[in-house]
């Protein structure tokens, strides 16, 4: 995840995800959908920041809660450290 600061009230969210992590554009976009809702439904999303993340893998359908639990404490840690850190 990279982030940095933006001179917007709100935040921008970017998500790359290469065909080397997943070579069926399936599971790239099934990856991507989950980081905009995991955004989207977050009670305080951090403000004032650009936040690009990058899929390093792509997790099975088993673990997709996991990864989505992973990234929801990313982004609340984030949102609670501010836009200066």
């Amino acid at each position: 995840m990279y982030v940095r600061a933006n001179d917007l009230c709100h935040a921008r969210i970017g998500i790359i995800a290469s065909r080397r992590v997943a070579p069926r554009a399936v599971d790239r976009n099934r990856m991507k959908r989950m980081v905009r809702e995991v955004f989207r439904t977050m009670a305080r999303r951090p403000a004032g920041m650009d936040i690009v993340v990058e899929l390093r893998r792509c997790p099975r359908q088993a673990s997709h809660a996991a990864a989505r639990l992973e990234l929801f404490r990313l982004l609340e840690e984030l949102a609670a450290a501010g836009p200066n850190h």
